[in-house]
Parts: C-alpha cells; sequence; structure tokens
C-alpha cells in the first residue's frame, strides 16, 4: 500500500513538474513571439516612413533613421534672412507641417532663426555660427543673406564669408549636416541671379549640399513672379511661402 501511495505521489510530481514546465515555456514562446511581433511592427512602421526620405542625401536618411528608431527628434535649425521668417504663417513653419505630417511629429524638432536685414559680414562680426552651435543641431539648412549682400557686399567676400561660418559650425559639431539654399528670386534682377549661380557654383565646388528651390518659381524676368514675390519688399508673399515651403517638403518627401 505505501509502495503504491510513493507511487502516485511520484506520478502527482511528475505531472506537476512537467505541466509546470510547460506553462513556463509556453510564457517564454509567448514573450518571444509578442516580442517578435512588436519588433516586426516598428521595422514595417521605420520602414515606411524612410521610403519617404530615400531621395535624400545618405547622411540626412540615417539621421531621420536614427530618430525614428531612438524615438529621438532630429533637430533642425533653419536660419537665414527676413526672407526665412519665424512667423506660423512663414515657409518654414508650413514645411514643419508637412514633415510631421509625414514622418510623424517626434522625428523632426524644427527651430527657425530668423535674422533680419543680417548680411554675411555681419554675420562674422556677431558670431551667428556661435548662437547656431549653441542650438546644437543636427542639421542646419541655412539661407545666408544673399538678399542682403546684393550691392552691398562682393560676392566672392560673400562666399568666404560662408565658407568661415560652415567651418566654424562644423569644427564644434563634426556630425552636424550642413544644406545650403539661396533666398528667393526677385524681378527683373540684373546681377543677383548670378551671384546666385555662383553661390551654387560654390557649394558644388565644396561638396555642401544645396538645395536649388529657384526652379519651382516663376521667371524672374516674368510678371507671373510679382504674385509670389512683392516688388516693393522683394520678400515672398502669402503664395511665395507656401511655393517655397512645398518645394522643399517634395525635396524632403519623396512620393
Amino acid at each position: 500500500m505505501r509502495n503504491v501511495l510513493l507511487a502516485v505521489l511520484l506520478i502527482i510530481s511528475c505531472t506537476s513538474f512537467i505541466v509546470a514546465g510547460h506553462l513556463y515555456w509556453q510564457k517564454k514562446i509567448d514573450a518571444t513571439v509578442r516580442h517578435a511581433m512588436t519588433e516586426a511592427t516598428k521595422f514595417q512602421a521605420t520602414q515606411k516612413r524612410m521610403a519617404y526620405a530615400k531621395k535624400l542625401p545618405a547622411e540626412v536618411q540615417a539621421k531621420i533613421k536614427r530618430a525614428i528608431e531612438t524615438n529621438r527628434p532630429l533637430r533642425l535649425v533653419i536660419a537665414g534672412s527676413e526672407a526665412t521668417p519665424a512667423a506660423k504663417d512663414g515657409w518654414p513653419a508650413l514645411l514643419q507641417q508637412q514633415l510631421d505630417a509625414t514622418y510623424g511629429n517626434k522625428v523632426f524638432q524644427v527651430v527657425v532663426k530668423e535674422y533680419k536685414g543680417m548680411t554675411t559680414k555681419q554675420a562674422i562680426d556677431e558670431n551667428i555660427a556661435r548662437q547656431l552651435i549653441k542650438e546644437k543641431p543636427d542639421m542646419v539648412l541655412w539661407e545666408p543673406f544673399l538678399l542682403n549682400n546684393n550691392g552691398v557686399i562682393d560676392i566672392n567676400d560673400t562666399l568666404a564669408h560662408i565658407d568661415t561660418m560652415i567651418k566654424t559650425i562644423t569644427a564644434a559639431l563634426p556630425d552636424v549636416t550642413i544644406m545650403l539654399q539661396p533666398p528667393n528670386p526677385i524681378d527683373n534682377a540684373v546681377y543677383y541671379p548670378k551671384q546666385v549661380k555662383q553661390f551654387q557654383t560654390f557649394a558644388k565646388e565644396k561638396g555642401y549640399i544645396y538645395i536649388d528651390h529657384w526652379q519651382a518659381w516663376p521667371d524672374y524676368k516674368s510678371n507671373e513672379l510679382n504674385k509670389y514675390v512683392d516688388p516693393d519688399t522683394d520678400l515672398p508673399t502669402k503664395d511665395g511661402q507656401k511655393r517655397w515651403a512645398d518645394f522643399l517638403a517634395g525635396y524632403f518627401i519623396a512620393k
């Protein structure tokens, strides 16, 4: 009788051990499956958003991917003259709206630095580069005051100032990405378009990223431009702000 009882107890113990082991491993398997499914979902979401970045330079794509995966916003500092307004209806704000709508509002953290009336010489004298460095940007989208320089500072000096500022910023922030763009076109200009062309050539020779948004505007010799650029102020109108923003959105967001 005693042996029978011991046998029964042994069977119960073994059965309990097997059941407990099965439940333990089932939980482990379930947790592993859930984790794998979560990771797969996150991967698919990342790939979906990264598809919008496929036309951007590799270093920009890498920063966007890192921002998505780490949930740490990419800090984009947009800097320029009064042609780059910090107002909520300016092209930087309109661009941010499109970036957030596409990538999500935790991928880009946009900071706008507007320097009204600034020339490149003043930017050097006032150490604007240091101000931009303090913002700790991952990327700087810079419109470097060419329109304010027009008729005031020689284009060769302008380009030297731009190069100096870029070198100052990149020396302090080796991983920063600098993206250059001109101000808006203006009606029937003579020397200014030539200066912008020299600026573009300079950027190409130096290996800097240059965004040529002028291709989105009407010809500067046509009256149609007056719809987008106020001929009295030489600044973008409401329609001009939208056109500028839409072009940049097309640059950052592949369709």
